[in-house]
């Protein structure tokens, strides 16, 4: 199996798929958990600074440029180290330079009496400033330092809270990775199950200890192993009867040869008139045979169309009345449309199977009547007034090689045919006494499709 189809792979890459997106979801809250407390640890020591500035101002302005360096080496210079440098810039209310560094990048606070912080860059270092409106010297007063002691300390915290989560992220993969392939183990015990059984083994799988879902494959299989089971029995049983029934005309068609050879001409001609009736019948048992594993089969529902059953009827009605006029039988006909989605063949087939019994078993000077019509329902009748079939056989003729008669004209096929394709359709067939009391009613009735 490939590695890209495998149910293992599948799991552990939505699995890790989402223990990706919460440790990536893990990184970046500890890193605002750590930005944050650091930036309001030196805000508030920038804020300190600025309103000692502020204090140490002289209280006449024209004094500020002059007394500014003192107050530089004094206040700013202990708070420089080998990280961190700042400055201090002093404007008026209209935006007039007076003292401290003239370039230093500055807001406009919005809100008097509030600290106002931003971030910006002075001669390509990362500053933070504070900005703060100084009511007893009419003037704004901005303090700034570079970021870069602040950016370490959140680093060094990032780093002592993502390692714990790495941690755990591996160990989760390890944890993952094991738990889904203890989780996969009954499949794989399923599947040593299955390689360790010969073909013709359809018993039930044992279901052990497998989880609910796993065992619900099981039930599963085992439903489908049995159903195997019954078809196999029913294709043997099949299989065996038609054996049986091929070993007969095949014996007398063998016996007749061998003995013609050693035959009067007259009793050769008889012979030969049984020869003839045997191959017929083989012929026709495979021709019916192929026609029930034909209707059997699967694939047919494909080639379903809509058509009209009194077509279908018309198509072989020509060869029907040459082989009832051959027993003086009246063959007569109730026609209406009929539409109804259906295989072409299977129809047709079904048809000739239904009137060919009726032909067979309906007397000399008999009567038989072919109806079609369209109710809620598509009916077809095919009724005679022949020897009839007995209440309590009347389920067993749809039964493969149920003949309720052992003749040479039947094989037992031909209801089963009937039926088979009926069911396949959708449909139902039913048996009655014919109306007057003698004979056989056979009704069909298939899903109809509306008249336009």
């Amino acid at each position: 199996m490939k590695a890209a189809n495998s149910l293992r792979s599948k799991l552990l890459r939505w699995l890790l798929v989402a223990l990706s997106a919460l440790v990536a979801v893990g990184i970046l809250t500890d890193y605002f958990m750590a930005l944050e407390p650091a930036r309001e640890v030196y805000d508030q020591h920038l804020l300190k600074l600025v309103y000692n500035l502020e204090r140490s101002l002289p209280n006449d302005p024209a004094q500020w440029h002059e007394a500014y360096p003192k107050i530089e080496r004094t206040l700013l210079s202990s708070e420089q180290d080998s990280y961190d440098v700042a400055k201090a810039a002093i404007f008026d209310l209209r935006g007039q330079f007076l003292a401290g560094v003239a370039d230093l990048p500055i807001q406009f606070p919005s809100v008097d009496n509030k600290p106002y912080f931003y971030e910006a860059k002075y001669q390509g270092d990362p500053i933070r400033v504070v900005a703060i409106k100084s009511p007893t010297l009419d003037a704004v007063l901005y303090l700034a330092e570079t970021t870069y002691k602040r950016n370490r300390l959140v680093q060094k915290t990032l780093i002592h809270m993502i390692v714990p989560e790495l941690i755990f992220a591996i160990f989760s993969i390890i944890v993952l990775w094991v738990g889904v392939g203890r989780g996969l183990q009954p499949l794989a015990q399923i599947r040593a199950q299955i390689n360790v059984r010969s073909e013709t083994d359809l018993s039930p799988m044992d279901e052990g200890k497998a989880p609910v879902e796993i065992r619900e494959i099981i039930v599963a299989l085992n439903l489908l192993l049995a159903r195997l089971d019954q078809s196999l029995k029913l294709q043997n049983q099949f299989l065996a009867n038609a054996a049986h029934q091929l070993r007969t005309p095949l014996a007398g068609l063998q016996m007749q040869l061998e003995l013609a050879s050693g035959q009067s001409p007259q009793e050769r001609m008889q012979s030969h008139e049984r020869m003839v009736i045997s191959t017929r019948r083989i012929v026709r048992l495979a021709n019916q045979l192929l026609a029930l594993a034909r209707a059997e089969g699967e694939g047919e529902v494909k080639q379903f169309a809509e058509l009209d059953i009194s077509n279908a009827i018309e198509v072989q009605a020509t060869e029907w009345l040459l082989r009832a006029d051959a027993k003086s039988i009246d063959l007569g006909f109730d026609l209406h449309p009929a539409k109804v989605w259906g295989s072409q063949w299977q129809i047709q087939e079904m048809l000739a199977n239904l009137v060919d019994n009726a032909l067979r078993y309906t007397p000399m000077n008999g009567n038989i009547t072919i109806r079609c019509k369209q109710q809620q329902e598509v009916v077809i009748e095919v009724e005679d007034n022949g020897s009839g079939i007995p209440l309590d056989q009347r389920e067993n003729v749809f039964n493969r090689f149920y003949r309720l008669d052992e003749g040479p004209e039947g094989c037992g096929l031909g209801l089963a045919i009937v039926h088979e394709i009926v069911r396949h359709h959708g449909g139902q067939i039913t048996l009655a006494t014919a109306a007057h009391g003698e004979g056989v009613l056979v009704r069909i009735k298939l899903p109809v499709i509306a008249l336009e």
